[in-house]
């Protein structure tokens, strides 16, 4: 009887905690969606974010060519007076060399800038450090007067060197002359683009530069020979003078000089296009190629050249 009553109570434990479990398992959660914290993105907002980058980008693609083409190629329009420091003799009726002034000249300029800071400060201002690496000019003097009489070759110097005394002629200055000038230069140039807060896009490409220049050059003046201009009028070797029209009328009539550039200027440039000013001024020592006719004296001049030029930017 003990046996089948502990047995009894053995089910009914068993039952209860069966009912008890399958009561939980039917039991479902309550779900508050006002309690749900995540946000939820559409379609539109994606849209709205990429155009946002798509903008950030093209604007900085925008400026990033603005400030771009720091290469420049320049052709150039010279006006030159070339004049003397001190007194040089002209060898004519004891004149002297008087200052010189090209009727046309032309010259071509390549060169770059160099940022030395990596972004434009405000959008507007940027420094550069530049380098002129071709400065090539072609100058044309006239001759003095009518061209025609102006160099006598009956005029000669005397120098002793030691013990010999050599016997020399008059550089014939008032001749025509070409000058061939090849010069490289550097210094800081300033770049503004005042437009670039501008909503016209086409604004921001326009740029005003200014800059200092210093260098060294080389300079070469030549005069084709013209007998015409002699006033020495020998025409028979037993002439005493015709010694000296002879050697004069076929020699090389070249100085060669070099010396220091400083130059300033400013320009203009929209994209690709543009046009400047440009003063330069530079310092000479020229002397004769040819020292066994015209000795070896050094003449000190003073170069003064106005630039008006078209440029290329790429």
């Amino acid at each position: 009887m003990k046996k089948r009553t502990i047995l009894l109570l053995a089910c009914l434990f068993a039952l209860s905690a069966h009912a008890q479990i399958e009561h939980k398992d039917d039991q479902i959660p309550d779900l508050d969606l006002s309690e749900d914290s995540m946000e939820v993105t559409t379609l539109q907002d994606i849209v709205k974010q990429q155009q946002k980058v798509s903008s950030t980008h093209d604007t900085e693609r925008h400026f990033l060519e603005v400030w771009d083409r720091r290469s420049y190629f320049n052709f150039t329009f010279n006006s030159t007076t070339l004049s003397p420091k001190g007194t040089i003799p002209s060898g004519v009726e004891n004149g002297t060399v008087r200052d010189m002034k090209t009727d046309w000249g032309a010259s071509i300029q390549y060169g770059r800038n160099y940022r030395l800071h990596k972004m434009p400060i405000s959008n507007i201002l940027q420094f550069y450090f530049d380098f002129t690496g071709i400065d090539l000019n072609v100058n044309h003097y006239k001759a003095e007067g009518n061209g025609r009489g102006i160099y006598d070759s009956r005029q000669t110097i005397e120098v002793k060197d030691g013990y010999k005394t050599n016997t020399y002629y008059y550089y014939p200055w008032n001749m025509e002359k070409y000058e061939f000038n090849f010069g490289m230069s550097l210094g800081p140039s300033l770049t503004l683009a005042p437009f670039t807060s501008t909503s016209s896009r086409g604004l921001h490409y326009l740029k005003f530069n200014f800059y200092y220049h210093i260098g060294y050059h080389i300079s070469f003046l030549y005069s084709p020979n013209d007998q015409d201009a002699d006033l020495n009028e020998a025409k028979e070797k037993s002439d005493p003078n015709y010694k000296g029209k002879d050697e004069m009328a076929d020699n090389l009539k070249m100085q060669w000089g070099h010396g220091l550039i400083n130059s300033f200027g400013v320009n203009v440039s929209w994209k690709v296009i543009g046009i400047g000013y440009e003063y330069r001024s530079a310092s000479l020592k020229y002397k004769a190629m040819n020292t066994s006719t015209f000795g070896k004296d050094k003449y000190d001049f003073k170069a003064s050249t106005n630039r008006v030029y078209l440029q290329l930017r790429f």
